[in-house]
């Protein structure tokens, strides 16, 4: 018995159907699985000095420019080639302890958080040079930063970074020149109070390496108000020519400088620079060199203990006393104070020179004025000012009064009548007494008294001469006078007047000083004194008695 081989036909269509497909997808490209990209690079970094010239014991600024150049070793993605050349936390730092000169840095570490490639950063780091040789130095900069080194990526990975640290040291080379160099290496307590001038003084020193010939030193203020010279004729600059100055001379230069009166307390600088020629004969500037001057406040002074004599209307010789006072710490000489004028007010000694005034001394002034009639009683203000001189013998005077207000007085005479005697009866003449006192504060001469009488009282001696009479004297002027018979027993009103010499030789006359004159009756005891009609009038009717007793 034979067998037949029999196929399906279900079979072989899936088998034509499975050829035709691996036909078409072996026409389609396929990604590699395992392919990957690297991208790898590094920063570049370098350092440079635009101007690394300086000179020797000063005060430097070493400029540096930091500037990252970056490679690429291996490229890819943009973003990612510039990752790679980042440096990233750099840190610069100047290493003083490997610089081979007297150079001290007086900046620390500095740090650049980014600097990526192609960008350039500028820092700047303070230096003190020392007494270092002309010549050129090796400055040691170190460099620290982060970076990406390596990125690798993939469309069916994820991205990778391989990172470093680097460290690194460049060299900038700087030069100490041959030249000369000026420094301030002394100065005075250069102060002067304002409205007043005084000296300057400092001491310049060449600290550099060569002399400096032809040399001429400049000072200069642009501050208002503060000048040199004195003040009739300031200015801005002043300079003093030296010829020249070897290395490490020292020499002193003085002016004298000023103030106006609106400049404020402080201190304000002044500036100093060199004018020199080179080695070659060249004219050439030394840097701005830089002190101050102290202004104090404008110089006061202070009226204490005023008092006042005669202060009243109607007093020629009225006097003000008390003491100036300087306050201030220095000593003014030859110092005068004035008393200002004032409208209504003569001054008949205005002016008190009191000598030099050392720091808080004091010293009695004394003034004397004429006070009219018609002046008003009440406080006045008055004022004063002093001049004075300073240590260079110019005169100032104080551009603000010292201002005080006085009490004036009302008018007041300088005599007083203090007591009257007298027995003059109705009909008869007597002595009369006044006393009189004086209450002025100077001694008067050729004092005279005349008394002024009227009905019923009469003067047949109505003068009395004084002579010289002393403060709070009192003195005796005596009178004759008569009463008529019909005066009644009582005072009737007189007055006197006091002429006198003041001691400038000035006549003066005391107002109109009221005296009561007292009537008495009379003493005797005999026959009354009666008028004359009464009396006739008596005598006949006494005399008719008698004729009719006879009868």
């Amino acid at each position: 018995m034979s067998h037949t081989s029999i196929q399906s036909p279900i079979s072989s269509r899936h088998a034509t159907i499975l050829i035709a497909v691996l036909v078409a997808l072996s026409t389609i490209p396929l990604p590699a699985a395992a392919a990957e990209n690297l991208v790898t690079g590094e920063p570049e970094i370098s350092i440079s000095s635009p101007d690394a010239t300086f000179e020797a014991s000063s005060s430097q600024t070493l400029s540096l420019s930091v500037t990252n150049d970056g490679e690429i070793r291996n490229g890819g993605e943009p973003g990612y080639e510039q990752e790679v050349q980042t440096a990233r936390n750099m840190r610069i730092e100047v290493l003083e302890d490997r610089i081979d000169a007297p150079i001290e840095v007086k900046t620390g570490s500095q740090i650049v958080s980014r600097l990526a490639s192609g960008g350039t950063v500028p820092l700047q780091y303070q230096l003190e040079i020392g007494d270092a040789k002309p010549g050129t130095y090796r400055i040691p900069v170190k460099i620290s930063y982060e970076h990406t080194r390596a990125i690798t990526y993939g469309p069916y990975r994820d991205t990778e970074r391989a990172r470093s640290q680097q460290d690194e040291i460049k060299y900038i080379t700087i030069t100490i020149e041959d030249k000369p160099q000026f420094s301030i290496v002394e100065t005075d307590t250069n102060a002067v109070h304002a409205g007043d001038n005084g000296g300057f003084a400092l001491s310049i020193k060449n600290t550099g390496t060569r002399e400096a010939t032809d040399t001429r030193v400049t000072l200069s203020t642009q501050t208002s108000g503060v000048y040199f010279g004195k003040g009739s004729s300031p200015s801005q600059t002043t300079s003093a020519y030296l010829s020249s100055l070897a290395p490490n001379e020292t020499r002193r230069i003085s002016t004298q400088v000023g103030a106006s009166t609106d400049v404020s307390a402080g201190t304000y600088p002044i500036a100093v620079t060199a004018e020199y020629e080179n080695v070659n004969g060249i004219p050439e500037t030394s840097d701005r060199l830089q002190t101050g001057l102290i202004i104090k406040s404008e110089r006061k002074f202070t009226l204490q203990g005023l008092s006042t004599t005669d202060f009243r209307v109607d007093e020629p010789e009225a006097t003000i006393q008390g003491e100036i006072v300087n306050p201030g710490s220095g000593t003014v000489r030859n110092a005068v104070v004035q008393m200002n004028q004032k409208q209504g007010i003569s001054i008949t000694n205005g002016e008190a020179a009191v000598g030099d005034l050392g720091p808080g001394e004091a010293a009695p002034v004394s003034f004397t004025v004429d006070i009219p009639a018609a002046a008003e009683p009440g406080s006045q203000s008055f004022s004063f000012t002093v001049e004075y001189e300073n240590a260079d013998g110019d005169v100032l005077t104080t551009s603000t009064p010292i201002r005080k207000s006085l009490q004036i007085g009302p008018e007041r005479d300088r005599f007083e009548v203090v007591g009257v005697n007298t027995s003059v009866a109705p009909g008869g003449s007597d002595t009369l007494t006044v006393d009189l006192r004086y209450t002025g504060s100077q001694p008067v001469e050729n004092a005279n008294a005349k008394l002024f009488t009227s009905d019923p009282l009469s003067a047949s001696d109505d003068g009395a001469y004084l002579g010289t009479i002393e403060p709070n004297e009192t003195v005796s002027a005596t009178f004759q006078v008569s009463a008529t018979g019909d005066a009644l027993n009582k005072s009737y009103s007189s007055s006197i007047e006091v002429r006198y010499d003041e001691q400038d030789g000035d006549t003066r006359f005391s107002g109109s000083l009221s005296v009561g004159v007292p009537v008495k009756e009379s003493s005797s005891g005999g026959i009354p004194f009666l008028p004359a009609g009464i009396l006739a009038g008596g005598i006949v009717l006494v005399g008719g008695f008698l004729v009719y007793r006879r009868r």
